[in-house]
């Protein structure tokens, strides 16, 4: 179904980074957001022509724009099959209100045929998103339960399809979200916390015996405390992972991309049962 409305924040005039780009740049992103071939995902097709024609620029001035609309940040495009996603559509206004509205997004990702990266860099944002609106709802309110139901399998889905590099796409929209959203997402998803915490991989030269000793027994602790830690005590407003039937949510189909899933993550979810 094509869309025929656009959420916009009243405040976008005043952004930061909108204010790095000219005014055609400004014109070619709005068209963007008010096209009606770009659904409800933020991320689809935008043929150059159509998106050049839109905006009435010459070819040219549309792939400059591309350019520097990707360089603060704004969008990310894949030039090669013309897929555009609106970084930060989950973020604001796009951010779903309730659970029924959450998995029918989830159930639009399923039939997203789009470039990988550009796929789990969505739903990242996505699940962050999500999660981060929900934390407005009442902590007796029935929408958790049925947030998981959406949630659980989806994140299980991206996961296989694009294992660490959504672990990675995940902690980068983590990044300066509040501690609530976090212990959410983690056990949604057990394998997250693993990947969080997994030590990065150094020279054998660079680090001593000491300092190796050190920093193991700081992981050790760390994880120690994260394992006694309950929403309860902590007195935010997180709630309580509860088993329920899972919806049936697609899965999208897995690209080829880059980065290949970190050993140490692998190994550690495995020790838990995370994965297979």
């Amino acid at each position: 179904m094509a869309k025929t409305f656009a959420q916009i924040e009243a405040t976008l005039p005043h952004s930061r980074k909108l204010r790095q780009v000219n005014h055609r740049q400004k014109w070619a992103y709005l068209c963007a957001h008010l096209t009606p071939l770009g659904g409800f995902v933020g991320l689809f097709r935008y043929s150059k022509s159509v998106w050049a024609d839109d905006a009435g620029l010459l070819a040219s001035e549309l792939d400059d724009a591309i350019v520097k609309l990707a360089e603060v940040n704004l969008i990310a495009f894949d030039h090669d099959e013309d897929f555009v996603r609106i970084v930060g559509w989950f973020l604001k206004k796009n951010a779903p209100e309730n659970a029924s509205r959450m998995a029918s997004i989830a159930a639009d990702f399923a039939d997203l045929d789009a470039p990988g990266n550009l796929i789990f860099e969505s739903a990242a944002e996505f699940a962050v998103g999500s999660i981060k609106r929900a934390q407005r709802w009442k902590a007796d309110s029935t929408e958790w339960g049925k947030l998981r139901d959406v949630f659980k399998p989806f994140l299980a889905t991206m996961r296989q399809n694009f294992e660490d590099d959504f672990h990675e796409a995940l902690a980068v929209q983590l990044v300066g979200q509040n501690r609530a959203v976090k212990v959410e997402l983690c056990a949604l998803m057990p394998s997250l916390q693993h990947y969080l915490e997994a030590p990065c991989p150094h020279p054998a030269d660079t680090v001593g015996a000491h300092d190796t000793k050190t920093r193991r027994d700081e992981h050790e602790t760390k994880t120690t405390k994260d394992e006694n830690y309950t929403p309860h005590l902590s007195g935010e407003n997180i709630q309580p992972f509860a088993s329920s039937s899972l919806v049936k949510v697609g899965s999208a189909e897995k690209k080829e991309v880059k980065q290949g899933p970190h050993s140490v993550t692998i190994e550690a979810a495995r020790r838990i049962g995370a994965i297979g």
